[in-house]
């Protein structure tokens, strides 16, 4: 499980500023106003949260900036479904004693729903002799549902997954229907078309907190998955399902092989992840490309630390094959076939990824 670090783009934020419908839109004065008379009466204590085994209900007020919902007697802790674990899932992190891959966020709020939800109170009134009914039997509810998002590859299988979990639950939800889709791109930065959809509908209580996957065949691409639907509340009204932040995404060769994460522990120097469209264009290799890179990485960063030189190749992250410059910033130490090192990415583990990249 991801371990939250920041608090979540300002959808959220705006999400509270709204009632009952929560949207992405920024709040007049008016609005704040009506909101904070609002907040007041909402019932924290009383606050169903259901979440999942490994969030703690810290991450979850911090996530939605709300550290009221701390008062809440009325915590159930879920425990994970077996139905997230994919066969061959092989996420590659190198260095982690030395230095970590960083990532923008590793939050496991990637999408949700969230909304002070007052329409109990227009339904109550209706249905009362008299406009007048006790505070407490009207006071509008926190509603709302999260989603954790992952992209996984079964590289034994060929196959690509979007994975999405509920989280976690707050208040009263009815049920939950969306369409999640898996979606490809030839550049990490690139626009993301559709590759499969797959339908997705909870209804609650959870006995275990749902989980929805969608499947395809493994191609040379850069992948990402998409939530979008609705919920809806008990208490009436709904919420779009809208992104918290950028979702995660993975780049596979045919087999359906990760490219790996890894930066070289001493220089920081990460590992380039290509685009997945590149044409063959052979560059031919400087004779002195190994000794100008160790002169360069000893004048930058000192003797290494955490290899000897004669345990590393000197690997071109865009192949020479691809074009790849000679220069010092496409070049990397990664370990010879025979050596062992705990920090140190083998270099058979890059070179062997590229015998599947594109279709061959």
């Amino acid at each position: 499980m991801k371990k939250f670090k920041r608090v979540l783009v300002p959808f959220v934020v705006f999400s509270l500023l709204v009632a009952p419908v929560s949207v992405l839109t920024p709040a007049s004065a008016e609005s704040i106003q009506e909101i904070a008379e609002t907040e007041e009466v909402v019932d924290f204590e009383n606050l169903p949260i259901q979440l999942a085994e490994g969030v703690t209900l810290e991450e979850l007020a911090e996530a939605i900036n709300e550290p009221r919902i701390l008062e809440s007697k009325n915590v159930t802790i879920i425990e994970n479904s077996s139905a997230d674990e994919v066969i061959g899932k092989r996420q590659m992190v190198y260095s982690p004693n030395a230095a970590p891959v960083e990532k923008e966020d590793d939050s496991i709020f990637d999408f949700g729903a969230f909304s002070y939800n007052s329409a109990d109170k227009v339904a109550k009134v209706a249905e009362s002799d008299t406009d007048e009914v006790e505070p407490r039997s009207w006071r509008p509810s926190i509603d709302g549902v999260f989603f954790d998002h992952q992209m996984t590859s079964d590289w034994a299988g060929g196959d690509v997954y979007s994975t999405v979990k509920v989280i976690a639950v707050v208040g009263r939800v009815a049920s939950v229907d969306a369409t999640h889709t898996i979606i490809r791109s030839a550049k990490e930065d690139g626009k993301y078309n559709v590759e499969k959809n797959g339908s997705l509908y909870f209804n609650p209580p959870y006995e275990n907190l749902s989980t929805h996957r969608v499947r395809v065949n493994a191609e040379t691409y850069w992948w990402s998955g998409k939530l979008e639907g609705v919920v809806r509340y008990l208490g009436g009204g709904s919420s779009p399902i809208a992104p918290l932040r950028e979702v995660e995404k993975i780049l596979t060769n045919n087999k359906g092989d990760i490219y790996p994460d890894y930066v070289d522990p001493q220089s920081n120097i990460k590992l380039i992840k290509p685009d997945a469209d590149m044409v063959p264009q052979k560059r031919e290799r400087d004779s002195g490309y190994r000794k100008d890179f160790e002169r360069r990485y000893v004048g930058y960063f000192g003797q290494p630390q955490y290899f000897a030189w004669d345990d590393v190749e000197i690997h071109h992250m865009i192949p020479l094959e691809y074009y790849g410059r000679n220069h010092f910033d496409n070049l990397i130490p990664l370990l010879k076939k025979d050596r062992k090192n705990d920090y140190i990415l083998p270099h058979r583990e890059v070179t062997e990824w590229w015998e599947s990249y594109r279709k061959n």
